[in-house]
């Protein structure tokens, strides 16, 4: 199990940031809501997962997991390493 948050030094929330979990049997995406009050989850199991897209600019990397019927996750301030060991992880599973 692994656990990434997104990166202060790229402008995420200090307080609550977003983060980016991965299990033995899926990727758990969390999310502050808007009125500060709760996470918004987001669930996908490997199996469902289609493909892992990296984009990188200045102000950090934005990591974009497409999956089969289930939504997609779009994450953004991860830093690149990172995002590179979070699509690592993913494409061993799946």
């Amino acid at each position: 199990m692994a656990l990434f948050k997104a990166a202060v030094t790229r402008g995420a929330n200090p307080i609550n940031p977003d983060t980016i979990e991965i299990t033995g049997r899926s990727v758990i995406y969390k999310k502050r809501r808007i009125y500060l009050i709760g996470y918004d989850t987001i669930v996908i199991p490997f199996s469902k997962i289609s493909s892992v897209e990296i984009n990188t600019d200045i102000i950090g990397t934005d990591i974009t997991i497409h999956s089969f019927g289930l939504g997609t996750i779009s994450a953004h301030r991860f830093t690149l390493e990172d995002a590179k060991e979070i699509k690592r992880l993913i494409e061993i599973e799946i």
